[in-house]
């Protein structure tokens, strides 16, 4: 079960550097937070946004499909370079390729659409944005070993319900598969003339934002 749960972690990918340091680490008060139902029909409207945001969006886009296409060279390419101070980077390497070597479970599809944009605001070395996506991701269970009875099937479905939201689980017994809708939120950061950079924005990335992000941003978050 750790192992499986694991390797989801590691596809989450906002949470993938900070699983690193994070996983297994929530408090009892996080654990019961109630988790929000995905809204798997929010679309964005391309006219609404100013030519910065278009900007910011044709790199979100790009960054996206690596994600999609399990890219690790890719991804850390268009990650925030300054994550890589307190999290390894050759470590990150190896929790995303445990991920594609994995003799128990393959991803038969893992698809991202942004649902929003926000305002691109200033600060002292450029420009950062506040930014979501919605994730589908389709697992198969290649190990014919691994959760062959109900019972098991069913304790893996309680315990992804209790972290991600009964409503954003999806089990197929007789695919052996498991599906995981996700709403996902990330900053993007863009240094005077350079490309724009991605990290996520949650919890537990909001602990490492101190020691990585410049003071004029986290006054504005």
């Amino acid at each position: 079960m750790k192992n499986i749960l694991l390797i989801i972690s590691i596809l989450l990918f906002t949470g993938c550097q900070d699983s690193l340091k994070f996983w297994g680490d929530k408090t009892e008060k996080e654990s019961k937070k109630e988790p929000k139902k995905v809204d798997s029909n929010t679309t964005i409207e391309t006219t609404k946004y100013t030519e910065k945001q278009l900007e910011v969006k044709e790199y979100f886009e790009l960054y996206l499909n690596q994600l999609e296409g399990l890219d690790t060279e890719g991804i850390i390419s268009m990650t925030y370079p300054q994550l890589f101070i307190p999290i390894n980077k050759a470590l990150f390497k190896q929790y995303v390729n445990t991920l594609l070597t994995s003799s128990h479970i393959a991803v038969e599809s893992f698809d991202a659409n942004i649902t929003d944009i926000g305002t691109v605001q200033s600060y002292s070395q450029g420009e950062f944005v506040h930014l979501r996506y919605y994730s589908t991701i389709r697992l198969a269970f290649i190990n014919p070993e691994l959760y062959n009875n109900e019972l098991s099937i069913k304790v893996l479905k309680d315990v992804l319900s209790s972290k991600y939201g009964k409503e954003n689980i999806t089990v197929e017994p007789e695919n052996r598969t498991i599906i995981i809708r996700k709403e996902e939120k990330l900053l993007g950061i863009k240094e005077n003339e350079k490309e724009w950079k991605f990290i996520g924005d949650n919890q537990e990335y909001r602990r490492l934002y101190p020691r990585i992000l410049p003071m004029d941003i986290l006054s504005q978050i």
